[in-house]
This record gives C-alpha cells, structure tokens and sequence, in this order.
C-alpha cells in the first residue's frame, strides 16, 4: 500500500479505468476503481482515507456532476478532478462552481493526467497542513482562555464558546461529575434536546457508557421519527472528559440535516475534552493552578513529540536544563519561568514537519533539511495566536542562532542573540548529543564536551558552555533533567 495518496477512479469506460489504474500505480498511489457515480458514492462513505477523485462526467446511474453534488452535500474530505470528453466552457466553469479542483479534457495524455494530479495533491497538502496548524491553534487559544479562569461558572461559559465557535452543533449537553459520583446536566443548547426527549434519554444513556468505559462514542446517523418532518439522521459525537484518571464529565455534542460529524472532528473534540477536563478540575483545585498551566504546557511539547520516538521527553529535558542554567548564571524568577516555559515549546513548530523527515534514520538531503529549518518559524506563527506566550516568541524563533550568523531562520549574530535564547542553544544541542536519535545512538559525555567546546566561541556562548559542563559534573544528568520550576 502506498503512503503518497488513495485515488478513486470512476469512470464506465473499463479500458480507461484500468489505463488510469496502472498509470497511477506505477507512480506509487493507491488506486479504487468504480463504474458509476453510485459505486463511487458508496467507497467514498465508507473509504475516508480516499484523496483524491478521478471522475467521468457521463455515466449511467449516476453521472460525475451529481456524484460531486452528493460529495460536497456530505462534505466528505475528498478533491475531484473531472473528466469528458464534452469539453465545453459552460461544463468547466459548472464543474468548477461546484467546488471541482480541476478539469481534464479527454481524451487526455497521461502526462497530462499525472501534473494535473501532482497539482491537486500539492494544493491539498497545503491545505491540510493549514488546517493542522489551525487545530494547534485552536488547541492553544482554548487553553490559554481557560486557564484565565478560575471559577467554574465562567469557565463552563468559556468552553461552550469555544465548542460552539470550533464545531457548529445543532445543540449540545454538558455533564459534570458531582461529589456524589452522580452525573449532572449542567448545561443544555438545542431546541431538539430541549424538546424530544427520546433524543435527550439516548444521550444522556450513551453519555453515562462513555464516562464509565471512559471511551467516546460516535454516531454519524442515527434515525428519528418526527410527525411532521418524517424520518431524519442525527450525528452526535460524544467525549468523555478525564483529567489525570479523574472521570471529570462529558460533553456530547448533536447536528442535524445532513450535516454529521467527521473522524477529524471527533480527534479535535478529543483533544479539547483533554484540556476542559483539567481547567473543570483545577477550577476545583485553585491551590493547584500553577501545576495545572505547566501541565497545558507540557502537553503542547508532547503533541509534537508523539510525532518522533527518539525525541520523547526532549522538550521537558531542555527546560529542565536551561533553568538549572538560568540559576547558575542568577536569572530572574521571571526570566527563569519564561525560560523553562520556551524550553517546552521551543520545537512545537515541529509539528509542522512530516513525519518521514523527522524520522529518517539516515542523513537529510537539502531539500529535507530546509523543510526542518521551518520549524522555528511555524513555532513562532502558531504562539503568536496566544497573548499570554508572547514573552517567549523570540526563544522559539531564534534558538538555532548562531554567534557567527551561521543558525537559521534570521542569521543574526553576536549581541543581537538574547541571553536567554543563548542559554537555550546550548543545552538544547547538549540533550540532542546525549539522546538516541533516530540516525545515531547518544554520544558518551567525554566526546559531547569535545564538541561542545569546540563550538565555544563560534557558535555557542563560551561562557555558557564552562557553566553548563561545570554543573554536569558536579551535579551529574540525572539531577538536572529532575525539573526545577
């Protein structure tokens, strides 16, 4: 199976699908075939992985125009490229109105074919790499805004905005947890729940499975009866909120008329149920507040490190590394939290990098290797969407500065590199030489000195790098990766 993309071919004429079919996976994708509008429809309600589709636009059953009809009605994830041998302006431009990414005229050249799917596919990464960033960003704001509240009520407020803002429901149900174990209709949106309670029982019921199974539930259809409406499909995704192994609530979430709900929505629901969970129990535990806004934290660092095996736990390390720095060298409590909150999220902008360059296990080529220097860049353009992290912006974009102007992504050098962002180089190229990486095993601590003195002065700050190694060796790693803030 290949890794480059899934493609449905649709088209009545066998002789073309399999021209297409072969053509296409000899390019390395992943090729569905389909006679019909009809077939095709069905694969793609069914098959979400598909990216791509190829269709005809005269066929039996159901022809190519009222298929990308039923896929833009079902908002199904997938770009189509039309095909006819009718090629007139009028069928282009209406294919186009209808949200088609391009048009291919038969009879076709393969070659043809093949940049017109190159382009399609290049738009698509693009936006899905947009949309990715745009989660984060999400992610950061909902956490940013509820850890600004410390009372419940305006919390609960807090987070139904964000719920309602980032996934348009028809109506909504919060449960929380009461003392008592009980679960708590705590807060109610939507005329349908409000009003039918047949709907309102089933939820609440698959509500208390969730909770007490501790795993979510999704129904993309589910069909009621309404006297005068007749019979029509709900979608309800349903999340169980857990902080810490505390069962804290649910939320469930409703949409009616065709509109269900996506796998890519139940994975963003997940990870905004992950942060309610812990402001709903810290708003409990105001004592704990301060724990609570590092765990936020830490769980930004965590969300890019699950992209890479070897650099688990880096981020934490760094932070750790740079305080027990920071207070060698008599920062101030400020500067200290600053810097061990840049140490966390340094490389967030990694999640911007495909996985299969942060995981080559053998040397990056250029073009890789420009792909990586992005990531102080995407660092700093998804931070900057958080007012309460502007402090450390300049930590993200500029800890691979070098002293003589030879980092990235500026080039700047000597004076114009902060203190702070000094302290962070070097102990971010120490915990990177003294991890497994997936291209090496971790250096012994005698060649890590080498290297880094040999960088003393050039690259990193002299000073800095005697500090650091003074500390190693009198405290040894283990005690400096043992967090101090």
């Amino acid at each position: 199976m290949s890794n480059k993309a899934k493609i449905l071919v649709v088209d009545d004429e066998e002789s073309l699908r399999e021209i297409c079919q072969d053509v296409l996976e000899d390019e390395g994708y992943e090729v569905v075939l389909a006679r019909d509008g009809q077939e095709a429809l069905r694969i793609l309600v069914e098959d979400q992985d598909i990216d791509i589709v190829i269709s005809d636009l005269r066929m039996p059953k159901m022809n190519g125009l009222d298929l990308l009809r039923a896929v833009k009605e079902r908002k199904l994830d997938v770009d189509f490229i039309v095909m006819t041998g009718f090629s007139t302006i009028e069928t282009a431009v209406q294919c186009m109105q209808l949200g088609a990414a391009d048009y291919l005229p038969k009879p076709f050249n393969i070659q043809h074919l093949l940049v017109k799917v190159q382009k399609v596919l290049k738009a698509r990464n693009e936006k899905q790499e947009r949309k990715r960033l745009s989660n984060v960003v999400r992610m950061l704001n909902l956490s940013s805004a509820l850890n600004n509240q410390l009372k419940l009520k305006p919390l609960i407020e807090e987070f139904i905005k964000h719920i309602e803002k980032n996934f348009n429901p028809s109506g909504l149900v919060l449960f929380l947890k009461s003392d008592m174990g009980r679960l708590v209709k705590t807060v109610v949106k939507g005329n349908t729940l409000r009003q039918r309670e047949d709907i309102f029982s089933l939820i609440q019921y698959k509500s208390s499975i969730a909770l007490q199974e501790r795993q979510s539930c999704f129904m993309d259809k589910y069909t009621f009866n309404l006297s005068k409406k007749g019979q029509y499909d709900i979608s309800v995704m349903i999340m169980p909120l857990i902080s810490q192994s505390q069962e804290v609530g649910v939320i469930a979430l409703l949409r009616e008329d065709n509109q269900p709900f996506t796998l890519q929505d139940m994975q963003l629901l997940s990870i905004f149920a992950s942060h309610a969970a812990n402001a709903f129990q810290n708003a409990r535990m105001y004592s704990k507040l301060q724990d609570f806004n590092k765990d936020i934290i830490r769980s930004y660092a965590r969300a890019v490190e699950a992209k890479d095996f070897y650099t688990r736990g880096h981020s934490e390390r760094v932070a750790s590394y740079a305080v027990h720095l920071g207070i060698s060298v008599k920062l101030t409590d400020n500067e200290l939290e600053r810097l061990y909150i840049g140490g966390v999220l340094h490389d967030i902008g990694k999640i911007g990098v495909p996985d299969h360059i942060l995981n080559k296990p053998g040397k990056l080529t250029d073009e890789e290797f420009d792909v990586i220097k992005r990531h102080p860049v995407i660092g700093r353009e998804i931070l900057s969407q958080v007012y309460s992290l502007k402090d450390i912006l300049h930590l993200v974009y500029y800890h691979h500065e070098r002293l003589d102007g030879t980092g990235y992504p500026e080039g700047i050098k000597g004076d114009s590199i902060s203190p702070l962002v000094r302290i962070l180089s070097v102990v971010d190229i120490f915990e990177a030489l003294t991890s497994d990486r997936a291209y090496r095993r971790a250096l012994p601590l005698h060649k890590v000195e080498k290297i880094m003195f040999s960088k003393a002065g050039k690259h990193l700050d002299g000073e800095l790098v005697e500090t650091w190694f003074k500390l190693v060796r009198e405290k040894g790693i283990d005690v400096l990766r043992r967090e101090k803030r």
